[in-house]
């Protein structure tokens, strides 16, 4: 966690990024929590350290952040914006029923390419890969009431 948080540091003052407390506050919540936190969790993570950062701060941290390459935002199914500090290429396990989301690392599906002949017009940056279906947490009611 450290190594990433020094990296994130040289980084932004290598692209002439500020380095503020709050802006390091609001990466080290987010690079310590693989589950892909929404605003929302990362605000309330931080507060306790930096009870004067807001909510509106916050969001305007990590759009700064996802502008300058240094975060991802994810797609979910509810459609709630979250969050990725892992900026390796891997893809994401989503479970429809609890919003769970879980890093996937697949070689095959990250040597997969946008498709030729996309619209003119169109610059395609990657693909964005989920795998959406229900999780073993989820699906364990279920199978137990078939069982009685």
């Amino acid at each position: 966690m450290e190594r990433w948080c020094q990296a994130f540091e040289e980084a932004c003052r290598e692209r002439g990024v500020r380095v503020t407390v709050q802006r390091l506050a609001v990466y080290r919540a987010l690079a310590e929590d693989p589950t892909h936190p929404t605003v929302e969790a990362i605000h309330s993570r931080v507060a306790g350290r930096l009870p004067a950062l807001s909510l509106a701060s916050a969001y305007r941290i990590l759009e700064a952040l996802e502008a300058e390459g240094f975060v991802r935002r994810v797609s979910t199914t509810d459609g709630a914006a979250r969050f990725d500090g892992n900026l390796e290429p891997h893809q994401h396990l989503v479970c429809r029923a609890c919003g769970r989301m879980t890093d996937l690392e697949d070689a095959r599906l990250a040597a997969l390419r946008p498709p030729a002949g996309l619209p003119e017009g169109f610059a395609a940056e990657g693909l964005d890969i989920r795998v959406v279906g229900t999780c073993q947490d989820c699906r364990r009611p279920q199978s137990a009431a078939r069982a009685t």
